[in-house]
């Protein structure tokens, strides 16, 4: 069973802009590699059932009675479209094992044939992180490692309640990485992003992926403006990019207009060349569809040449993620 329009509460006038999208744009084959989705088998996630805490995604019920996501149900999401989805990027989901986990992804990608590498999981401060790593290392697949470290005062946002950033043992295995070429997935909100910066400055022959744009969860002016601000310096960083994505997820009823300043400001803050979209499939589907999202992204930047539309939507991550 997969996810359908009745879950996704749409919101009517969700694509509608003054000036109307033209028939070459509908037609044209977009090619997109996907550099963030979550290929979940979901027996490998002991977090995955309605037991989970409500958070600001809203209530999880209708992923938890779709159950598995995997590479077909994604390649599914196109069907019909004009998206051409030539790779993916899955990444890690706290799964009870992290080797598992990519082990799985793997065999769907080959049974699918759709590209996808992976970004895996684990505890870095913990002391059987590099055991874990080494058989991590053993998946063609790893391009890097992901471990959340959002904090936040209010419940609905907060993910984890040690701050890893601060604790010798995580930094010690955050320098594991570098021996082995790795890049680190870095998840964190605004509030965090000093540290981050000094984090992503004492690593400089790491790369430093921040997810989902820099969650800029606190909506207000003064919200904005800690993200705004965060953002334009962790954007000076040459070994720091960025992953447009996990929109929907704060902003439920979203439209092509509602996403303009998000995605217009990370744009300015690290450049097109440091920017990749990304759909945040399937936690996102509860608000809205694939091809919405993705024409969506598209709408926003049809004005930049086709080059750099190219290195959003594909070269770039080519580029970071190795493909």
């Amino acid at each position: 069973m997969t996810l359908g329009e009745d879950y996704q509460q749409p919101v009517p006038g969700r694509m509608y802009t003054i000036i109307p999208e033209t028939p070459e744009h509908v037609e044209r084959i977009r090619p997109f590699i996907d550099t963030h989705v979550h290929l979940m088998e979901t027996a490998l996630y002991s977090w995955f059932n309605d037991s989970k805490a409500p958070t600001f995604e809203g209530p999880w019920d209708p992923l938890f009675k779709a159950g598995d996501y995997l590479a077909d149900n994604l390649l599914d999401e196109t069907t019909g479209s004009n998206i051409n989805l030539v790779g993916a990027v899955h990444v890690q989901a706290n799964a009870d094992d992290p080797v598992a986990e990519i082990t799985s992804v793997e065999k769907q990608s080959e049974q699918t044939g759709l590209p996808v590498v992976t970004v895996g999981g684990g505890d870095l401060s913990s002391p059987d992180f590099a055991a874990t790593l080494e058989q991590e290392l053993d998946h063609p697949s790893l391009r890097g490692i992901r471990q959340n470290l959002n904090m936040h005062p209010h419940p609905l946002y907060h993910y984890v309640s040690h701050s890893y950033m601060d604790d010798p043992s995580w930094l010690n295995g955050l320098a594991l990485l570098e021996r082995h070429g790795l890049s680190f997935d870095m998840q964190l909100y605004p509030t965090q992003f000093a540290r981050a910066a000094e984090i992503i400055d004492a690593h400089p022959n790491t790369l430093f992926i921040i997810n989902h744009a820099g969650m800029w969860a606190d909506r207000d002016l003064a919200g904005f403006q800690l993200w705004k601000n965060g953002l334009t310096e962790l954007g000076k960083r040459d070994n720091a990019v960025i992953k447009i994505s996990g929109q929907p997820s704060m902003d439920h009823y979203w439209t092509i207009e509602s996403l303009k300043p998000g995605i217009y400001t990370t744009i300015d803050a690290f450049g097109i060349n440091k920017t990749m979209f990304a759909s945040n499939f399937p936690v996102d589907k509860l608000h809205c569809s694939y091809v919405d999202l993705i024409h969506a992204y598209a709408r926003c930047v049809e004005t930049l040449t086709e080059d750099e539309q190219n290195a959003m939507f594909v070269s770039n991550a080519r580029k970071y993620y190795r493909f």
